[in-house]
């Protein structure tokens, strides 16, 4: 049984690898995680503060009754989240492009944000936006989305104890574990009032994460993982290739070994198998306090694929249109990488 899985994992990377490796270079960086910090920069949540933000985007009086009234409801990150929307309707209109998994939703959320002056506006939209990188397999875009989150929009809004589990979870499937399980300890740290379904999640992370860090096989899947995340990023030097053939002749050997065992044993195998709820796994039980969803969505990929090449050609001059270049990079990147995602099916 582990035998099988681990010529299934040899093959998929070894097949998949050596068709990247001959694309041309891909300008997307690796993102660098930010340090969760040794003093909690989380202040709590000052309502005063943020109905004051929310009055300077516009909000009613009638609005913010209604946002006291939902509090009770349906929890304060997604009773602020729904003021935001219905004072901002380009945002709310933007989130509802990504709740119906369209595929012009990056660019329409990214619209928002570089045009927002509100800390409290580009807080939501970020909040959004990285969510839908990581809905997408794309959580390199989205830690650098967040990265922007926790240096520029903290204590603004409600949300910051989401951002710091969604955060760890993008540092999980990079894979960035010793990264995730710091942040993932810090926000049990800083958040000990957070929704009890996000803290059992957290520490459930923590223990799969330790347990893979444990095991060899896993040690090897991370870092076969992150090659081939670089070969995807068409990152093909010498020191990645160099990887990459000496974690098929570790695996090589891994087979081998466990045939052998295999062979010996009169019982099943146990022990380094894949977990069962992986820690990459984003998906949580729904509930009060969340903003939205927290189930993945379909991946846009699966919208993008079926497209026809004129309407792929429309969406990506979209891209081109009015856009920083900051922000005009990150979406080439990622529509590059949705594309290639769908190749691979």
């Amino acid at each position: 049984m582990k035998a099988a899985f681990l010529l299934t994992l040899a093959l998929g990377f070894g097949l998949g690898a050596s068709a990247l490796a001959q694309a041309p270079q891909d300008p997307v960086p690796q993102p660098q995680a930010e340090t969760p910090p040794a003093q909690n920069p989380f202040q709590p949540f000052d309502r005063a503060r943020f109905e004051a933000a929310a009055k300077e985007l516009g909000a009613t009086p009638e609005q913010l009754q209604a946002f006291g009234q939902k509090i009770a409801e349906v929890g304060v990150a997604r009773a602020a989240d729904e003021l935001v929307r219905a004072v901002v309707p380009a945002y709310d209109a933007a989130v509802k492009l990504y709740e119906a998994t369209d595929v012009t939703a990056p660019i329409e959320l990214t619209k928002v944000l570089q045009d927002a002056k509100s800390p409290l506006l580009r807080a939501h939209v970020r909040y959004h936006l990285a969510r839908l990188f990581l809905d997408s397999d794309s959580p390199e875009f989205a830690v650098q989305v967040l990265n922007d989150y926790l240096d520029h929009d903290l204590n603004v809004s409600p949300l910051d104890g989401e951002v710091a589990f969604f955060y760890a979870q993008a540092l999980a499937e990079l894979p960035m574990p010793e990264q995730a399980m710091a942040w993932y300890a810090s926000f049990l740290k800083f958040f000990p009032e957070a929704s009890e379904r996000f803290r059992s999640a957290a520490h459930q992370r923590i223990g799969e994460i330790q347990r893979q860090l444990d095991s060899k096989l896993h040690q090897l899947a991370d870092g076969m993982k992150k090659t081939s995340r670089d070969l995807r990023r068409q990152k093909t030097d010498k020191p990645v290739q160099m990887d990459q053939e000496r974690y098929l002749t570790e695996l090589d050997q891994l087979i081998e070994e466990q045939m052998k065992k295999e062979s010996q044993s009169s019982g099943p195998p146990s022990g380094l198998g894949p977990s069962s709820n992986p820690a990459a796994n984003s998906a949580l039980v729904e509930g009060d306090g969340s903003v939205g969803n927290l189930n993945k969505r379909p991946s846009l990929a699966d919208r993008w694929g079926p497209m026809r090449d004129a309407d792929r050609a429309k969406i990506e001059a979209k891209v081109q249109k009015g856009m920083s270049p900051e922000y005009q990079k990150m979406l080439e990147g990622y529509f590059k990488k949705l594309g290639k995602t769908q190749d691979k099916k």
